[in-house]
């Protein structure tokens, strides 16, 4: 064994692991890479042993070892960094790319996707009720699937997944059919657009689950293509069967669906090659895991709701002259879309920031002593609030460059009620960025009753300020009802942080 491989010996042994400080215990790492007292005699050493201590003195006596080691860890840190950052930017972005290109379709080519007024507002209520209503089931394949996925268990991931999206997709059946009832007892559409609405409520809830589990899989940039195959195979059956925009915008969600579990199996056989005897894994039972996967059903449901809840108060202050049960303005929903898209691109910022501040906390805590709890609480609180403000800087100045990028098209300066619509929602997004943060917090050391109980008192005076302003001051004042509800979320939410950053060290225990 020449220098070079002992050094990369004592570097292999070393990753991840405390220095060496005793000839026998490099004499263990020795032994553990298959090297025994033969090998040690062939290099002229009577014994494992004392090859070791000759190692160790080498290695104390040239301090170049240990230079290569830390950057060898630092380029691993670096790399371990960049791939958590791009797992937790996966899945907001993929969301966030999509809705760019149709924002910039809209505002550019505003003719390409125009329908009716009764089936864009039809259109407009199933991808809201799609998203609240599938977030829960949402969130509990993000959870579950991780949670498998980190024990090295693809076939439990899978199991686990495809279950859960099997009940998702039962809810969704009955809440179609519900919606098609409710829909004709209060005659809000007529019926056919009834049963089109219903078709893209159904397919947008199966599309959305899916997209959960691509992120789960660790493919959360398949998201994006899955959007573009189906936008490219739509535009091209409109291209040669001569359809109109109605028929483009039902058949997407379906192609969709298609491109999306095709991605989704491919890359469920790719996780479980070379776990064969993982396929008689046996899951928990289905009271174990209802209870564990109940709160967070709860809190993506509350949580997504909450995000549309200004849409349904706006759409349902539409004048009574027009002659619509429902619909959205148009100007209220180029300003919401345009400040949306700067908050699902902050919104993965705070996902990777959240985890940031974790990893930071576990750091803080491994390497302090027991005795220095005030200085754990002040470097948690100041990387707390420079956090807050990278989220606060990032998101305005998305929200300024898609004004600017867009007021290209000469039709955002021309309707005040557009510019207050961008404003308040603006805020209200801001906020609601800066509270998932503390959401984060709060869901890392089992806290996730506060979250829920914050989010719903938020989504009450979201749902109760939106409808009474839209209704008596104005279709753009329902964005006032997310700000109102926004800023009564990062209140509790924040304040439930800073109670717990008082004893971080009994949180960092119990989490």
């Amino acid at each position: 064994m020449n220098n070079k491989e002992i050094e990369d010996l004592l570097i292999s042994g070393r990753k991840g692991t405390a220095q060496v400080v005793h000839a026998r215990e490099l004499a263990a790492q020795i032994e553990s890479f298959g090297y025994t007292d033969r090998s040690a005699r062939e290099a002229g050493f009577p014994d494992i042993f004392s090859y070791a201590e000759h190692l160790f003195d080498c290695f104390q006596a040239d301090p170049r070892p240990t230079a290569r080691t830390a950057r060898s860890l630092g380029r691993t840190a670096l790399w371990a960094e960049i791939k958590c950052a791009m797992r937790k930017f996966s899945l907001s972005l993929a969301y966030a790319v999509p809705w760019m290109a149709l924002l910039t379709l809209e505002y550019l080519r505003p003719d390409v996707l125009q329908v009716s007024p009764e089936l864009g507002g039809a259109l407009s209520l199933s991808l809201i009720a799609s998203l609240t209503t599938s977030g829960g089931f949402i969130q509990m394949i993000s959870r579950s699937g991780n949670f498998y996925y980190g024990l090295k268990e693809p076939v439990l991931a899978r199991r686990t997944c495809m279950s859960l999206l099997n009940l998702g997709l039962t809810c969704s059946l009955l809440m179609a059919v519900l919606g098609m009832m409710l829909g004709f007892y209060f005659h809000l559409f007529t019926g056919n657009y009834l049963v089109l609405a219903a078709i893209n409520y159904v397919a947008l809830s199966l599309l959305w689950m899916f997209c959960a589990m691509l992120s789960v899989q660790g493919r959360g940039w398949c998201i994006p293509f899955v959007f573009l195959l189906s936008a490219l195979a739509g535009g091209l059956i409109e291209i040669l069967a001569h359809s109109g925009a109605t028929i483009l915008l039902m058949l997407w969600p379906l192609l969709a669906v298609l491109a999306a579990l095709g991605f989704t199996l491919a890359g469920f056989h790719r996780a479980e090659k070379g776990h064969a005897g993982a396929a008689g894994s046996v899951r928990p039972r289905l009271g174990v895991l209802a209870i564990s996967l109940v709160p967070f059903y709860l809190y993506g449901t509350v949580y997504f709701g909450f995000l549309f809840a200004d849409r349904l108060a706006a759409g349902s202050a539409i004048p009574w002259v027009s002659g619509l049960s429902f619909g959205i303005d148009p100007a209220y929903k180029r300003g919401m879309d345009l400040v949306l898209l700067a908050f699902l691109v902050t919104a993965a910022l705070a996902e990777y920031l959240g985890d940031s501040f974790l990893r930071f906390w576990h750091q803080l805590a491994a390497e302090l002593p027991q005795s220095a709890g005030e200085q754990l609480i002040v470097r948690l609180r100041r990387r707390h609030w420079t956090t807050m403000l990278a989220i606060f800087t990032v998101f305005v100045m998305t929200a300024l460059g898609a004004w600017l990028a867009f007021s290209r098209s000469g039709t955002l300066g021309s309707s005040p009620r557009l510019l207050q619509t961008a404003v308040l929602g603006g805020l209200g997004y801001l906020l609601l960025n800066m509270a998932l943060l503390d959401t984060i917090i709060l869901a890392s050391v089992n806290a996730n009753s506060l979250a829920l109980v914050a989010v719903t008192v938020g989504l009450v005076v979201n749902v109760l300020t939106g409808y009474e302003l839209s209704h008596l001051w104005g279709v753009q004042y329902a964005a006032a009802g997310l700000l109102a509800g926004s800023a009564v979320v990062l209140w509790k939410c924040h304040a439930a942080v800073r109670q717990i950053l008082r004893s971080p060290d009994y949180h960092y225990s119990v989490s």
